[in-house]
């Protein structure tokens, strides 16, 4: 069943509906005597007579209970109501990463910092047999206060869980999935260190290591096909942060690195110099073709230093342009690759009306280019 603003349930009243997962709705409630607010989750409506789903969400609740750290969204409680199993836990105020990324480019220390984070917490769980299946960036929270909270255990197994599924059978985002997951295979954490390189790759790149235009595509691609190395779409990445990446993918768990803490090591190895370096440099122009596959992008060929100024704007004229209000807009039709293509067309537009011009040639549907260039007004 589903619950309405106002209703009470258990000691809890029901403040706002938060939003659905892939087992669960989510409310946001307040405890009616300490008056703090939490996360409720229960099964979707229809679900809960399903014995599968009602057996992952119960083991969901109690692999959440033997977990306390820092990175990991917290279990505070959980209880019956008119037979409804219901899991209250801890409040997350923030976006994911998933939204962050959407909404402006990332500087590569800030998205390392994170990734130190989420494998601080993946060691953790894995430490207690517990492996998530599920990393993906719209499963990665960051809070109001710059923290990273993993969330989402639902499909998450421990080391003495009976499988749920029958064999051959999938679970998981394909984007983000192992190629092992993927052949049907039980998941272990090296499949998770496969889904933090993936995310980290989208995220630093703008592009996933796989193609596909569909899901069988995409899974082939998991299967088959050697990622573009990461600085070849993002020069500003150290080449050292690009081979770290490259081993979380390789295609067989042995061949990436052994745990979660071996994989920070490797990131902790990193010049701090190539990452002063790589905050200090402004992305660098890529070439887009209209419509471009993944892999396909090219870093432009550095121009002349006698660049006439009707070719090249400087610093102060293209910094008063709303670049990552534009690139927010612009992402919602072409995904975050959206915030290289803003700035590749800022140097060369002498007004708004023309950047949103050019922006919007990017944007593969007649209509999304209207929307986009009407949002201008917004």
């Amino acid at each position: 069943m589903a619950f309405e603003i106002g209703q009470r349930v258990g000691d809890y009243e029901v403040v706002s509906a938060l939003g659905s997962g892939g087992l669960g709705e989510v409310y946001e409630v307040r405890h009616t005597i300490s008056q703090r607010c939490e996360a409720m989750k229960i099964l979707l409506p229809g679900q809960i007579a399903t014995p599968e789903l009602a057996e992952r969400f119960r083991r969901e609740i109690q692999l959440l209970g033997a977990l306390n750290h820092p990175h990991i969204a917290a279990l505070h409680n959980a209880f019956y109501s008119d037979g409804q199993l219901i899991m209250i836990m801890e409040l997350v105020n923030g976006e994911t990463l998933r939204a962050r990324s959407m909404r402006m480019r990332m500087p590569v220390p800030e998205v390392i910092r994170y990734a130190r984070q989420i494998l601080s917490a993946l060691d953790y769980a894995h430490g207690r047999g517990v492996v998530h299946r599920d990393i993906k960036p719209s499963n990665i929270m960051i809070t109001s206060e710059n923290e990273i909270k993993l969330v989402d255990f639902g499909i998450a197994i421990g080391a003495h869980s009976a499988e749920l599924t029958a064999p051959g059978f999938m679970l998981g985002s394909v984007n983000y999935m192992s190629p092992e997951q993927i052949a049907g295979d039980k998941a272990t954490l090296r499949s998770d260190i496969y889904s933090v390189g993936v995310t980290l790759y989208e995220i630093l790149t703008g592009w996933l290591p796989v193609k596909g235009s569909n899901n069988l595509e995409i899974m082939r691609s998991h299967l088959n096909d050697r990622p573009t190395a990461p600085i070849h779409l993002n020069p500003r990445l150290p080449v050292e942060l690009s081979n770290v990446l490259l081993k979380a993918l390789e295609k067989t768990p042995e061949g990436r690195f052994a745990s979660a803490l071996s994989f920070l090591a490797a990131l902790d190895l990193i010049p701090a110099a190539a990452m002063r370096e790589a905050f200090s440099v402004e992305t660098t122009a890529l070439h887009i073709p209209s419509g471009a596959p993944v892999g396909a992008v090219q870093p432009v060929e550095q121009r002349a230093s006698g660049t006439s100024s009707q070719q090249q704007k400087s610093a102060s004229q293209i910094a008063a342009f709303p670049l990552d209000d534009i690139s927010r807009k612009l992402a919602v039709y072409i995904g975050p690759i959206a915030t290289v293509v803003v700035r590749k067309l800022a140097p060369k537009c002498t007004n708004l009306n023309q950047l949103y011009q050019e922006a919007a040639s990017h944007i593969p549907s007649e209509k999304d280019r209207q929307k986009f260039l009407q949002s201008k007004h917004n």
